[in-house]
C-alpha cells in the first residue's frame, strides 16, 4: 500500500514537537460555562483533544493582539479583533500557512475561558472561526499553497471546533463541524494505518459524536479498529500483537502510544466498546520502547528519530517504561532479556541491572529487519546499534527533518547505518529482509539476516552479541554472478576519535577504547585497508544529525571486500584502557574459522562456519 504524503512527514514531524512541547492533554478541564447559543443543539459533548502546543504559543492576550506565533517563528500580525487577513503567508513556508489555517491557535482563548469563565475571551475564538469559514469556502479559487495548508489543516481545525462547541455551540458551528467531518469521512482523504490516520479517525469520531452523527461515529470507530486489526493493502498493523507499531521510527512509536491512549479516550467517551486486546496491544508499547532505550536513558534513533530521553515518554506506572526511564530505580523489567519483534527488530541486552550488573553498566543492542521502509522507517536493514562500557558505540546517523530532501535522502539510505552496501547495484527499499535464526542465551545472542535488496546478489548478515565481555562479531556476505564490491559502514558518536590502523581502525573517548579487527576468512582474499570518515560533504559520510537542524561530523569506519562472493567478518571491541586486544584467527577443516580473543582480560572464543553461522565457544 502506498502512502499519501501531502507533506505528510513534515506534518507529522511538526505536530510531534508541538505535542512534546506542550504536553497536550486529553480533554479539556471543565470550567465556566455560559448558556448555549439560542437553538443550539446539543447532541453529545465530544472529547476536546488539545491544541498540539499552539495554545501555549498563542495565550489569550496574543490572539486578542491580532498575533500569531507557531514553532521557531516570529509572532506575525494577522488579525485586527476577529477580522483575519487569511491570505498571508509571510514567510513563503508552507507548514506555517498549515498551522495558520488549522486553527488551532485559537486554543489559548478557549482555555482562557475555561480557567476563568471570560465571556469575551470566548468570544473571540468564536468570532475568528466565523471569518475563517467566511472567507475560506470555495478554496479552488486560491493558490496551491493555501489551497493544501486548508485541506491539510482539516483535521486539526475540527479538533478545534469540537473543543469550541464543548462550551458555546450553535447551528452554524455544527454545519461546519459536519462539512469538516463529511471531508474526513471521503475515502479518499483517509491516510491509512499509520499515526495520520489514527488523528484523522479519532477526531472524526469526537466529531461525529458532538453532533450526533453515528453513521460517521461508526464509520471513524471502524477505521480505528481495522488499522489494528484489518489493515488494508497488507500493511502491518498500527499496533501489532507484540506491542510494535508499524511507523519503524522510536520517536513515532512514543508518539503513537500517546495517539492511541487518546483514540480510546475518545472511543469510551463515544460509547464505543474498547476492545481487550487492543488495550493489551497498547500496554505493550511501553516495553517495545524499553527495549529502545539504552542503559544510559537515551531513546534509540531508529528511523526518523531524534534525540530524546525515556523520562520523556511520560511513563507513569509500575512498568517496563517507567523502569527504563529511571534506569531500574522504579518499576517493571520487561519479562526477557532479549526479543525478537515481527514488526522487524531484534533487541537486547546482558540485563536489566537487576543481576551482577548496574543498570547502566549493562551492555545493549538492536537490529532490524522486515518489511521494506514505511512511513517514517529509513532504510536501515540489518543495520546495529550497540551500547557498552557506559556508552554508545554504534549509532544510526539520525533525523535532520522533513525540509531538507538532499540530507534526508542520506539518512533515508543503508550508508547512514551500520550495515553494508553492494557498490554499483541498484536498491530496493521496498524489499523484505528475512531473520533467518536467532538464539538467544547468556553471554552469547546470535541472529542472522538475508535478502535481495541489491540487485542481482543475495546479501547474509550473521550476528554474535556477545557479554562478559561485550563485544559484536559482524559476518557479512554478497553473493551474485558476477564480481561485486560491498562496503561495511560502522558509524560512531562524535565524541570518538577514530584513526584507521592498517586493516582495522581504532576509536577513542572518555577512556573508552573500540577496536574494529578485520578477521581473515579462510578462501577469501586478504583483507584490504580500513578507512575512516569524518564529516566529508560529498559524497556525504562521518555525520550524526540529533535532530531537524543539528549536523555534528562524527567518525565512521569503513571496511571494504569484493567478488562474486564477497565477505567481511569484523569483531568490534570496546575495552577500557589502552592495553590492545590479544585476537587469534584459526582455520578449521571446511572453510570455517575460529577466532581466540583476550578483551580487557576476559576472554571471547568464537567460531565462523563455512555457512556463515557465528557461535560463541565456552
Amino acid at each position: 500500500m502506498m502512502i499519501r504524503y501531502p507533506r505528510a512527514a513534515t506534518v507529522a514531524a511538526t505536530t510531534a514537537l508541538l505535542v512534546a512541547a506542550s504536553g497536550c492533554r486529553d480533554a479539556a478541564p471543565r470550567g465556566a460555562v455560559p448558556p448555549a447559543e439560542a437553538g443550539a443543539p446539543r447532541a453529545g459533548e465530544g472529547v476536546c483533544l488539545g491544541y498540539n502546543g499552539l495554545d501555549r504559543l498563542n495565550p489569550l492576550a496574543e490572539v486578542a493582539a491580532g498575533r500569531f506565533r507557531t514553532v521557531g517563528r516570529e509572532p506575525v500580525r494577522v488579525a485586527s479583533g476577529t477580522d483575519v487577513d487569511w491570505s498571508l503567508d509571510p514567510h513563503g513556508d508552507r507548514t506555517w500557512l498549515l498551522w495558520f489555517h488549522s486553527l488551532e491557535w485559537l486554543g489559548g482563548a478557549i482555555e482562557e475561558h475555561e480557567r476563568t469563565g471570560d465571556a469575551a475571551a470566548l468570544d473571540l475564538a468564536a468570532g475568528i472561526v466565523r471569518d475563517w469559514l467566511a472567507d475560506n469556502g470555495d478554496p479552488e479559487r486560491f493558490g496551491t499553497d493555501r489551497r493544501e495548508a486548508i485541506a491539510e489543516g482539516t483535521k486539526f481545525r475540527l479538533a478545534t471546533l469540537v473543543c469550541l462547541r464543548g462550551h458555546r455551540a450553535a447551528p452554524w458551528l455544527d454545519a461546519a463541524i459536519a462539512r469538516h467531518a463529511t471531508w474526513l469521512a471521503d475515502p479518499e482523504h483517509y491516510s491509512g494505518p499509520w499515526n495520520h490516520g489514527t488523528d484523522e479517525s479519532m477526531i472524526l469520531l469526537t466529531a461525529a459524536c458532538s453532533i450526533g452523527r453515528d453513521d460517521l461515529a461508526d464509520l471513524a470507530a471502524g477505521r480505528l479498529l481495522d488499522s489494528v486489526f484489518d489493515p488494508p493493502g497488507g500493511v502491518r498493523p498500527a499496533i501489532d500483537a507484540q506491542g510494535a507499531d508499524n511507523e519503524q521510527s522510536t520517536h513515532y512509536t512514543v508518539y503513537n502510544r500517546s495517539r492511541w491512549r487518546k483514540a480510546m479516550t475518545v472511543m469510551r467517551a463515544c460509547g464505543r466498546a474498547v476492545p481487550g486486546e487492543l488495550a493489551r496491544r497498547h500496554a505493550l508499547m511501553d516495553e517495545f520502547i524499553a527495549f529502545q532505550t539504552t542503559p544510559a536513558g537515551d531513546l534509540v534513533q531508529i528511523g526518523e528519530s531524534q534525540a530524546g530521553r525515556a523520562e520523556d515518554t511520560g511513563a507513569s506506572d509500575d512498568g517496563p517504561l517507567t523502569y527504563v526511564a529511571t534506569r531500574g530505580k522504579k518499576g517493571t523489567p520487561p519479562d526477557a532479556r532479549a526479543r525478537v519483534y515481527e514488526a522487524g527488530y531484534v533487541m537486547g541486552r546482558s540485563g536489566w541491572g537487576n543481576g551482577d550488573r548496574a543498570y547502566e553498566d549493562e551492555m545493549a543492542y538492536t537490529a532490524r529487519f522486515g518489511p521494506g521502509r514505511y512511513a517514517h522507517g529509513h532504510n536501515d536493514h540489518m543495520a546495529l546499534t550497540f551500547f557498552a562500557h557506559g556508552r554508545d558505540i554504534l549509532v544510526p546517523s539520525g533525523h535532520v527533518g522533513y525540509n531538507d530532501r538532499a540530507w534526508r535522502e542520506w539518512l533515508h539510505s543503508p550508508r547512514a547505518h551500520n550495515t553494508f552496501v553492494v557498490e554499483g547495484a541498484g536498491f530496493d527499499p521496498a524489499a523484505e529482509t528475512r531473520l533467518t535464526g536467532h538464539r538467544f542465551r547468556d553471554g552469547a545472542d546470535t541472529f542472522a539476516f538475508s535478502d535481495t535488496s541489491f540487485d542481482g546478489t543475495t546479501r547474509t548478515r550473521s550476528v554474535l552479541a556477545a557479554s562478559g565481555p561485550d563485544a559484536l562479531a559482524v559476518l557479512d556476505e554478497a553473493r551474485s554472478a558476477s564480481s561485486r564490491d560491498i562496503t561495511q559502514y560502522w558509524h560512531l558518536p562524535s565524541a570518538f576519535a577514530a584513526k584507521a590502523d592498517g586493516t582495522g581502525a581504532t576509536a577513542v573517548a572518555g577512556g573508552v577504547r573500540v577496536h574494529f579487527l578485520r578477521i581473515p576468512l579462510p578462501g577469501a582474499a586478504a583483507p584490504g585497508a580500513a578507512g575512516v570518515v569524518r564529516g566529508r560533504l560529498s559524497p556525504p559520510q562521518g555525520w550524526i544529525f540529533p535532530g531537524p537542524g543539528k549536523r555534528v561530523a562524527a567518525p565512521t569506519v569503513e571496511f571494504r571486500a569484493g567478488g562474486p562472493r564477497a565477505r567481511i567478518l569484523t569483531l568490534i571491541a570496546p575495552v577500557r584502557g589502552d592495553a590492545a586486544p590479544h585476537v587469534r584467527a584459526i582455520p578449521l577443516p571446511g572453510g570455517a574459522v575460529r577466532v581466540d580473543a583476550v578483551l580487557d582480560g576476559r576472554r571471547l572464543t568464537f567460531t565462523a562456519a563455512a555457512d556463515g553461522a557465528l557461535r560463541r565457544g565456552r
